[in-house]
């Protein structure tokens, strides 16, 4: 028989416990309505979200939120852009649901409305063995901050391989609201992604097979910041929007700009916008070490004439010089991309592509 002296122990203890187990069902409850409602609220003509199935786990320390194939359907006038998710797991901090963290490994699917120089949709296809991350909210429900990892991630488009990676993390947010005075373009209106990324392969890339042989299929690690500098119609991106944000002073910056691909290293920052005929132009500022070996190996496939070359070597040797710190040497350069051709320094690299927006 327990002794009186220990019933009033006992039953806060049970008392405890019961108002805890109370919470924890109210919580999940207060959730899964809650994610219900913001599903009905953002649900309409343009924007539609769907699920199969709600699990709430975790009790009695921790609660997690199951949702099992997550879809989304958001409609412009140029098309559907769908995503449709594996079975993903949603952890809500205590800030009214404006963060939540998640983890969704698996398959994803992005259907894309025509892009340019097509007339059908495409189709991505994104399939990681680890995806996690965060997403914060403001007061009306907008994504302002989405940051994650990925791990074995394998991107292909039309069911076609496009790239693999090691790794990959990323950081986007809204710039609304910042100012920053020593951009080019300093607009509060904006986005800026972070991004670092290793063991990135060239799976679709159609350059030189001797580029391939002397510097290898996979760039060891490719890092950075972007920021789209000026207000962007996201939904509907024509020339019409596009020269509309051009004209306006539209930039797209970018920062701390690091490639590491086979002997070649580069670091760089720069801005990048469109000309009067909607194609990309740019200035960047880049140290580059192993130019003299990509120099070397253009000569050689015919890429660069030999009296081009003896011109790049030339200006290479006035550019170069040797690092404080004992590294390779190392050679600032401008690189620059004008009326579709891409060059480091004096050096033509690539030829690129018209692009033909709708």
């Amino acid at each position: 028989m327990i002794q009186r002296k220990y019933l009033n122990p006992v039953g806060l203890v049970v008392l405890l416990v019961g108002i805890w187990t109370l919470g924890w069902f109210w919580l999940a409850w207060v959730i899964e309505t809650g994610l219900k409602e913001y599903a009905a609220q953002r649900t309409g003509n343009s924007f539609t979200v769907v699920w199969d199935e709600i699990d709430t786990d975790g009790y009695p320390n921790r609660l997690f939120t199951h949702i099992t194939r997550p879809r989304v359907k958001w409609s412009t006038p140029d098309g559907a852009v769908e995503w449709a998710g594996p079975t993903t797991k949603l952890k809500f901090f205590t800030d009214f649901g404006r963060t939540v963290s998640f983890q969704s490994p698996g398959r994803h699917i992005f259907v894309l409305p025509y892009l340019a120089s097509y007339d059908d949709e495409r189709m991505v296809a994104a399939d990681s063995e680890r995806l996690d991350g965060r997403i914060e909210f403001d007061g009306d429900g907008r994504i302002t901050v989405l940051r994650g990892q990925a791990s074995r991630l394998a991107l292909a488009l039309d069911r076609k391989p496009l790239t693999t990676l090691d790794d990959a993390a990323f950081d986007w947010s809204r710039n609304a609201g910042r100012h920053d005075s020593g951009a080019i373009h300093p607009d509060t209106a904006g986005q800026t992604l972070d991004f670092a990324l290793s063991g990135l392969t060239l799976e679709a890339t159609k350059l030189e097979p001797d580029i391939f042989g002397t510097l290898g299929r996979k760039l060891d690690r490719v890092a950075g910041q972007i920021s789209l500098r000026g207000k962007l119609q996201h939904d509907r991106i024509t020339a019409e929007t596009l020269g509309r944000w051009r004209d306006a002073g539209g930039t797209l910056e970018l920062a701390d700009i690091i490639i590491d691909w086979g002997p070649l290293r580069l670091a760089g920052a720069g801005t990048l916008a469109l000309d009067d005929a909607l194609q990309p132009v740019g200035a960047l500022t880049a140290q580059i070490a192993g130019l003299d070996r990509l120099l070397d190996l253009l000569e050689r496939s015919g890429q660069v004439r030999p009296q081009q070359a003896a011109i790049a070597r030339i200006a290479l040797a006035v550019l170069t010089h040797t690092p404080a710190d004992g590294g390779p040497p190392r050679a600032e350069v401008p690189v620059g991309i004008q009326n579709q051709q891409l060059s480091i320094g004096p050096v033509p690299l690539l030829r690129l592509p018209v692009i033909v927006w709708q």
